[in-house]
């Protein structure tokens, strides 16, 4: 079991929905640091959280996702904060797919670019003590997604990125745990608007899809996050999750071929 007490945690997303309830949920655990780092910053949110443990401190840092100067003058800015990285979160989302490059670079380059930077600060063999990094893909990165096919490609990508990084040579040699959690419906404000979001919504035949996954259950940020935060305490390198319903299953990819 990982023990998030003193650790510094670094949250990259929104401030609503499962990004809010995860850091909420986080702030109960008595690490050290909580960092946010996002577009905009929603001072409403910070007191909420700040209120939850006077004994943690909460920063927020802005950054684009999709410019890569901006990011590393968020790491920069960072590092003048903590010294090191023990947990990193890639929880930012978008879908848009009538919007390819935002939705890849918010969903994928971005989260592997803040990878790439903050891996130096994880690093047990640099500047760091190991650690975890939680990426945040979809049921879309283990199923197909009709309606949001670059939505799907991105999240797919995800899946791939974090079981590479989670190879057994890596964490022997950085000590970093790589984990991916898919969360399926859940109720936020990526769902909102469906139909407009889609490059294959004016096709009525999608309509039809986009309002099936209207009318289907969802879970709610709040069981989401708990699930979330116990894989994190589970600290199993390699790990793919499915987070439904509240329920927490681990998903056993297929490799159907190796060197």
């Amino acid at each position: 079991m990982f023990n998030l007490n003193g650790k510094n945690v670094v949250y990259i997303g929104g401030f609503s929905g499962v990004g809010y309830q995860v850091c909420r949920l986080l702030m109960k655990k008595n690490i050290s640091y909580l960092i946010m780092m996002g577009r905009m910053e929603n001072m409403e949110m910070m007191r909420k959280l700040q209120a939850e443990n006077s004994a943690v401190e909460v920063k927020f840092i802005p950054m684009d996702l999709m410019d890569r100067s901006s990011m590393q003058q968020a790491i920069k800015q960072m590092m003048g904060v903590i010294k090191q990285i023990d947990v990193l979160i890639n929880g930012a989302g978008a879908l848009a797919d009538k919007d390819m490059e935002t939705t890849m670079g918010v969903n994928l380059t971005g989260m592997m670019q803040m990878v790439m930077l903050s891996m130096p600060y994880m690093d047990k063999s640099q500047m760091g003590n190991g650690g975890i990094v939680m990426n945040i893909a979809s049921v879309y990165g283990l199923e197909p997604a009709p309606a949001f096919p670059v939505y799907a490609a991105a999240k797919h990508g995800v899946i791939g990125f974090t079981r590479s990084m989670a190879d057994p040579l890596h964490y022997q040699h950085t000590g970093v745990a790589f984990m991916v959690v898919c969360p399926g419906l859940t109720t936020s404000e990526m769902m909102m608007n469906l139909r407009e979001k889609s490059m294959m919504g004016q096709q009525s035949y999608v309509g039809e899809m986009i309002e099936a996954m209207n009318q289907a259950k969802h879970q709610s940020p709040e069981e989401c996050a708990m699930n979330m935060v116990k894989a994190m305490e589970m600290m199993k390198n390699g790990a793919v999750y499915l987070c439904n319903m509240g329920q927490l299953k681990e998903v056993m990819p297929t490799n159907y071929w190796q060197m």
